[in-house]
């Protein structure tokens, strides 16, 4: 007959059992981390299989647990399987814990992301401002993708004054790094002002090319300010980090690198506005100013006051005539001398106001419309009305067309919007 066994020594023979199985000695276990817990001593979490299985895992070593790994990371575990004899659970004994799949990746990504950080290609103050006006923009797109119709179609329909240089370059797997340094240096000797990125969005694995440590290194060298349209807003990869501007989507992008010629239109016609409205107001003030330099006394009785002082002078000729040869001829140096002061004196202020009435007539001059109409220019009126904008007339109007030699009447057949 068999003895019967207490738990603790049933717990303790299978202990013992599974310690002299050389398979379960070491073993590598991949699974999800639940329910993680840290110590000081040790850090407790659960392996879990979707919803198939689950494995207690304890780990001794700290210093051999990433200290990034959190719930819900996929991982793989090393160690050993054991029972604690107290709960008669068997569980693994951890000595190594690392990222599986797409964590180990992530985590390579981010010690890649701190060595070129420490390079220093990613300081924002090496970041170039986008040129306001480019003549030229570089494209790199994949070929016939949505990206590079919607760049195109929007930057053309904004500034079509500008020219696109398109080299298309595979933008995913393992021939996109090479595809895409390829391309950039087929641009990079090209006359650009500026230089775009972009694909439309994808998954974590669709953008991995553009995580590529030689890529980036390529781009590093760039002549020309660069904007990265290569996913979406929560999508960064270190050639987002790399670019000068980041753009969330192509025609994010599009707006981003051209002006609107909308806006440019509108920003032209406020300024011809307030350009023709301080020509009015510095041509009337200086039509007042003339006008009134006109009406001084001065210039209105000119004559009279000339005849006058004459007259004052005979008198006083006259008076010294009854005074002695000696007096007389005295009066007559000085009478003459002060005529000769005077009559210089007169001229002087008549060349100064003369010469002042001849330079404000001349600025008057350049300011008068007729002169512009002599270059060739007409003004156009309806009832005496100066028109200014072509929305202000409509289709048989009769209108007054002036030029510098005369005016003649038109009947307005139609129009073209600009």
């Amino acid at each position: 007959m068999r003895s019967i066994l207490s738990i603790s020594e049933l717990n303790a023979y299978v202990k013992n059992v599974i310690q002299r199985d050389a398979f379960l000695s070491y073993v590598e276990v991949r699974g999800e981390i639940i329910n993680l817990k840290r110590y000081n001593t040790a850090i407790y979490f659960t392996l879990k299989e979707e919803d198939k299985a689950r494995l207690s895992v304890v780990s001794f070593n700290t210093k051999a647990f990433p200290t990034t790994l959190k719930d819900g990371d996929e991982v793989i575990a090393t160690g050993r399987i054991t029972v604690y004899e107290k709960s008669g659970n068997y569980q693994l004994v951890a000595t190594e814990v690392s990222y599986y799949g797409l964590g180990a990746k992530l985590l390579e990504l981010a010690k890649l992301k701190v060595k070129l950080d420490k390079m220093g290609l990613f300081d924002q103050e090496k970041k170039r401002p986008l040129p306001k006006f480019p003549k030229v923009i570089g494209i790199i797109t994949p070929k016939d993708s949505a990206a590079q119709s919607d760049l195109v179609t929007n930057i053309n329909r904004r500034y079509p004054l500008v020219t696109l240089k398109i080299v298309n370059a595979t933008f995913q797997g393992e021939s996109a790094p090479s595809s895409l340094i390829s391309a950039f240096e087929v641009l990079q000797n090209e006359h650009i002002d500026v230089l775009i990125i972009a694909r439309g969005g994808g998954s974590s694995d669709d953008l991995w090319a553009f995580n590529d440590e030689s890529l980036i290194m390529a781009l590093s060298a760039k002549k020309v300010p660069l904007i990265s349209a290569i996913g979406h807003e929560i999508d960064t990869t270190l050639v987002d980090y790399l670019a000068d501007v980041r753009a969330s989507t192509p025609t994010a992008a599009a707006e981003l690198v051209v002006p609107d010629q909308n806006e440019l239109r509108q920003t032209l016609t406020d300024y011809s506005v307030r350009l023709e409205n301080a020509m009015s107001t510095v041509l009337i003030q200086r039509e007042k100013e003339l006008n009134h330099l006109i009406i001084r006394p001065v210039l209105v009785n000119f004559g009279a006051i000339v005849e006058n002082l004459t007259t004052k002078l005979l008198t006083l000729s006259t008076k010294l005539g009854a005074r002695s040869a000696e007096n007389i001829a005295r009066a007559e140096i000085t009478l003459h001398s002060l005529k000769e002061r005077l009559n210089k004196a007169i001229t002087r202020t008549y060349n100064v106001i003369n010469e002042t009435l001849v330079a404000k007539s001349t600025r008057l001059e350049a300011l008068n419309p007729t002169n512009v109409l002599n270059r060739g220019y007409a003004f156009i009126s309806k009832n005496e009305e100066i028109i200014k904008s072509a929305k202000k007339l409509k289709v048989k109007d009769e209108v007054k067309i002036t030029f510098s030699d005369g005016s003649v009447l038109a009947e307005v057949k139609g129009g073209e919007d600009e």
